[in-house]
């Protein structure tokens, strides 16, 4: 709770005058030097109460006031929840070791509710607040609604995982902790033809999701330069649970690998009806198939997934947040793309120490001359459009219940 001067000020010389009125009603009577010595402590402890709460108002105006927008309600919510995790970890790590500018991060949780318009309002939100930056989101359809507001309010902002291109594109505060899925979509192609043999391919794509429309686009772009046959490109709707159409049409089609875009539940759900539906196909995803594992269950097994980081990457800056995570909170890191939201809060306190103040413009200028941050996904160079620049695309095997390290592909 903030307080400010006049009101407390206001408060307190309003409590005085009303000793002084109540004094003066009783007819309490004191010698000249004895009312002279009430009224002197009066003022005093007046004075020290003022001087208390413009302290403590001061104090919390010193703080770095940083955004975090994610989906805390909805369907994103639990896909999200481990970068929130993420990102309050990274805040806590950062005030423990004296904070930025020698002041303390305060983060501001703001719900964009699982939707575009959500995560638009909750950018408004921040722009009310005056929040000196803004972490997040972390699914590309949100941060497209949000960028333009905060691009316009001159509110830097880092997405850990909005993998769309067009994100960093809306202005030059907008920034991002992740590889972009032209890369993404076109390594697992590659992936997919040199390592798997592949020839032929089905497309499936959630039509309510810029970042599985895009991701789907890229990857058939370069399985057909590849020379690869697509034989279908199918769609489906965020929301659904029953897939056995297109599973069906699959089944019919024999491709050698299915691409499936998706997201945690929607991906899983379609996986595990395709494998009791008696498809065998490889299954390959992006980096959203985080914790995919709670949906699809054994039937993940055999799949593979490119990704932003796995345990056995070499950083150091990875081993280091591993301790820290299990020191924390006594398990292991289990969700692939929670470390870019802890690069993420790390990438703007360096931005805002090397900017010397909380100028959001000085703190846009210093993001952008971001070199070689050696963050635990890697090492962070940001390009013109405030993406990093040469980030491995991590391809991992689902085998006999877990997540193998399978191969790290360079740009």
């Amino acid at each position: 709770m903030y307080h400010t001067w006049d009101r407390v000020g206001a408060q307190d010389i309003g409590h005085f005058y009303a000793i002084q009125h109540l004094l003066r009603k009783k007819r309490v009577i004191f010698s000249p030097k004895t009312n002279l010595q009430i009224y002197s402590w009066l003022v005093l402890i007046v004075l020290s109460l003022s001087l208390l709460f413009f302290t403590n108002s001061l104090h919390a105006a010193e703080n770095i006031r940083i955004g975090a927008i994610f989906s805390q309600t909805g369907i994103a919510a639990a896909h999200n929840r481990p970068l929130i995790q993420m990102v309050q970890l990274a805040v806590g790590d950062i005030n423990q070791s004296g904070g930025v500018l020698n002041n303390p991060i305060e983060l501001v949780m703001l719900d964009n509710h699982s939707t575009p318009i959500g995560a638009s309002m909750a950018a408004e939100e921040a722009v009310r607040l005056e929040l000196t930056a803004v972490i997040g989101a972390h699914w590309s359809s949100h941060s497209l609604a949000m960028a333009p507001v905060l691009q316009k309010a001159g509110i830097p902002m880092v997405s850990p995982g909005s993998t769309n291109p067009e994100v960093t594109q809306i202005g030059n505060f907008i920034f991002r902790a992740c590889f972009l899925d032209s890369f993404q979509g076109s390594a697992m192609a590659r992936f997919s033809v040199e390592d798997l043999g592949a020839r032929s391919s089905v497309i499936i794509r959630n039509i309510d999701e810029d970042y599985s429309v895009m991701l789907a686009e890229f990857f058939k772009k370069s399985f057909l330069s590849l020379g690869g046959k697509v034989l279908e490109d199918l769609e489906y709707r965020g929301k659904a649970v029953d897939f056995a159409g297109s599973i069906m049409k699959i089944k019919s089609l024999k491709p050698d690998v299915v691409y499936l875009p998706g997201y945690t539940r929607d991906s899983g759900l379609f996986i595990k009806q395709a494998r009791n539906l008696g498809l065998r196909t490889i299954f390959l995803g992006g980096d959203a198939w985080d914790e995919i594992e709670n949906f699809a269950g054994d039937s993940i097994e055999g799949s593979f997934q490119s990704a932003a980081w796995h345990p056995q990457v070499p950083f150091p800056q990875s081993k280091s947040l591993q301790l820290l995570y299990q020191h924390k909170f006594e398990k292991n890191i289990e969700n692939m793309s929670a470390p870019l939201a802890y690069d993420a809060v790390h990438l703007l306190a360096d931005a805002i120490e090397r900017a010397g103040s909380n100028d959001r413009d000085a703190i846009r200028k210093a993001l952008a001359k971001t070199k070689n941050y050696h963050g635990a996904t890697g090492t962070i160079t940001f390009d013109e459009n405030g993406d990093p620049e040469n980030k491995d695309v991590i391809i991992i095997k689902f085998d006999k219940g877990q997540r193998i390290f399978h191969k790290s592909i360079k740009p």
